[in-house]
């Protein structure tokens, strides 16, 4: 955090600091249930008002949200989010929250805009997050030189492809500078450099452009898209490696 310098201050000890923390630590306020192993489930919070835990209502859950409550459980990231009717079983049917606008970059759920709801229904939010860290990989091919190509990504011990929804030039930046190229050119479309096979891994990819490694963007999740290969990415990315 940004401060006045170490030891630089016109302060006496009449003026030292003290917080007031929550009891428990933030993981005992989130919490999956009844998945069919421990990193997924149906999501439910703890209400500290009433003692006892409740579960969240799934209209608008999406990936962003499923990211932050997965790193408050410790682990790495959401693979896809889950809603629906009855998911991991209905739990108390007692939903406590709903409309959850998290970036993906909180800390805690607790930080990201959400609304109260107190209403009965078994029309839960879920999460599978993974338990291991995240090892992707990516490529270009179909180029006429090394540095252009469709993208094809490698996850799950397949490789596949990205859907052009959402893809822009950040997305392209991120790719090339895995590769170890400096920047991209061009961010391409409609399967510009042919057609890929496999699953279409990606859709809705938004990078900032500074990231290391697409896996860091936020995504749709990995394999929930509604696109065919016909809308498969790819990139021109700059001729020489950065290194030169």
């Amino acid at each position: 955090c940004s401060h006045s310098g170490w030891g630089v201050q016109n302060c006496g000890h009449n003026r030292d600091v003290g917080v007031v923390c929550t009891e428990y630590p933030q993981t005992q306020y989130v919490r999956l249930v009844d998945g069919q192993h421990p990193a997924e489930g149906r999501v439910e919070m703890y209400n500290p008002n009433t003692g006892s835990y409740g579960t969240i209502y799934a209209s608008g859950w999406d990936l962003n949200d499923a990211q932050v409550v997965c790193r408050m459980l410790g682990y790495p990231y959401a693979i896809y989010p889950r809603t629906g009717y009855g998911i991991y079983g209905s739990g108390s049917w007692y939903h406590i929250a709903r409309s959850f606008g998290c970036v993906g970059t909180e800390t805690s759920i607790f930080n990201c805009t959400f609304q109260n709801d107190y209403s009965l229904s078994d029309y839960t939010a879920g999460v599978v997050c993974s338990a291991f860290p995240m090892h992707v990989s990516v490529r270009l091919t179909n180029g006429s030189h090394p540095a252009e190509g469709r993208v094809e990504v490698y996850f799950n011990n397949t490789w596949g492809t990205v859907c052009d929804e959402g893809w822009d030039i950040r997305d392209a930046h991120v790719v090339c500078r895995m590769l170890g190229f400096h920047h991209a050119l061009d961010a391409k479309f409609a399967a510009f450099f042919g057609e890929g096979g496999g699953p279409v891994w990606l859709s809705n990819l938004h990078c900032s452009g500074n990231e290391s490694d697409i896996s860091e963007c936020s995504h749709s999740g990995w394999g929930l898209q509604n696109c065919g290969h016909n809308r498969d990415v790819g990139v021109v990315c700059t001729e020489y490696p950065q290194t030169q």
